[in-house]
């Protein structure tokens, strides 16, 4: 019984030291608030647009705009390579390469970019794998299904206040894709159209 008291007063001072080497910030949060705030964060986003640069897995650097009406539609216009433009809306993924070229469409169902950025995101819908606190950043993942590495995102947002910095999406095929995210700020209402490919 005394080596079973030991071993958890040692496994107690362990977890003490880990805890009081992250900042005076990560200290005063605790975790479950940042989750919190992060939904309430989403949640009360709204109408916003700004800039992001993206980093597929093999090191291509893509930038432009980005829009987002809080119902869960995103709008990325590309200024490189120019006329590119990717719309997510309604479940579906849409791409265009050029304005003269077809739109290719593409089934979110099982992704968690579905609802992200809209009113109706919960994270009670996903699997969070994991919460990584540096500083005033903080890391969370989140997984489709509890066991996949498959349909999986990173969310890295500031901490203990969340704001968007960046994401890393894991697709179906296991490729990683990071954006990064700045500038962004309220707009006015969109239309719905503005979410639409033709």
């Amino acid at each position: 019984m005394n080596i079973i008291k030991t071993c958890l007063i040692m496994l107690v001072i362990l977890i003490s030291v880990n805890v009081n080497s992250q900042s005076k910030d990560s200290v005063s949060v605790p975790n479950n608030d940042w989750l919190i705030s992060l939904e309430e964060y989403f949640f009360n986003l709204g109408n916003v647009e700004g800039e992001f640069t993206q980093i597929d897995q093999i090191g291509n650097i893509r930038k432009g705009t980005f829009y987002s009406n809080g119902k869960g539609s995103m709008r990325f216009e590309y200024s490189s390579p120019p006329e590119m433009l990717i719309v997510i809306n309604k479940g579906v993924f849409a791409i265009k390469e050029r304005s003269d070229s077809k739109v290719n469409y593409y089934s979110l169902e099982d992704s968690p970019l579905t609802n992200l950025l809209s009113k109706n995101l919960s994270l009670d819908n996903f699997h969070i794998n994991s919460l990584a606190i540096e500083g005033r950043v903080a890391t969370i993942e989140l997984r489709t299904k509890k066991n996949s590495l498959r349909n999986s995102i990173f969310i890295t947002a500031d901490f203990p206040q969340p704001i968007l910095r960046q994401w890393k999406i894991i697709d179906t095929q296991k490729k990683e894709t990071t954006v990064f995210f700045s500038k962004i700020r309220p707009i006015n209402s969109i239309l719905d159209s503005f979410f639409e490919i033709e």
